[in-house]
């Protein structure tokens, strides 16, 4: 795992992860956006094994905010820095002697408040091929056209996003927005991002 060299106005990176013999074919990618509170390379911890075993490239950038917050939504100014700060993390990664890219397997996922981050990205940003929201919450209003295919899922224990907050998302999106494929997932927990439910979202999107 080494730091992004892509640094923010607060001083803030990320993290990536490359798979080892990564430069022997074109490979996956997965970008991750942290919750409130967190940091890249703490988020990135979690990926490495799963990284490594699944043949992908995970890429972690941090919020500009030190507090963890990401603000992606365009203002009359433009593209936020934590909307351009990811473009530019991806960028440099891709850009990494012997990396190359397996377009049509690139993921942004969120946590939290990064899921909601995530889904926004993905509608406007034309590399990626699917999203997904952990426990996060979507917020219609400046959403790009882009229509992806998307994961949604959250804990049987979460008051934060509950299950019938993530199926009414889900069916609101399906529904009103036209997103064609999205899967709705509940594991068992709370408010917190567990193992089976990482490694159900890599298998998920590892067999689109």
């Amino acid at each position: 795992m080494r730091a992004l060299q892509a640094t923010t106005s607060s001083g803030r990176q990320g993290a990536y992860y490359l798979p080892r013999d990564h430069a022997a074919r074109p490979l996956p990618l997965l970008v991750f956006l942290h919750g409130t509170g967190g940091k890249g390379s703490t988020a990135l911890l979690r990926f490495r094994a799963l990284a490594e075993r699944e043949r992908f490239i995970a890429v972690a950038p941090d919020s500009v905010s030190t507090a963890g917050v990401w603000l992606v939504q365009h203002g009359t100014t433009g593209k936020t820095e934590d909307h351009l700060h990811v473009v530019n993390c991806v960028r440099e990664v891709l850009a990494l002697p012997g990396v190359r890219l397996d377009r049509a397997q690139v993921l942004i996922a969120g946590f939290s408040m990064g899921g909601g981050a995530a889904f926004y990205l993905a509608t406007h940003e034309g590399i990626f091929s699917a999203f997904a929201v952990l426990h996060g919450h979507i917020v219609s209003e400046g959403m790009g056209p882009r229509r992806v295919p998307g994961w949604l899922s959250t804990g049987d224990r979460d008051r934060v996003r509950t299950t019938e907050h993530m199926r009414s998302a889900a069916e609101h999106l399906t529904r009103r927005w036209g997103f064609p494929d999205l899967v709705t997932r509940v594991f068992r927990g709370d408010h917190t991002l567990g193992d089976e439910e990482l490694g159900a979202l890599i298998a998920w999107w590892r067999a689109r």
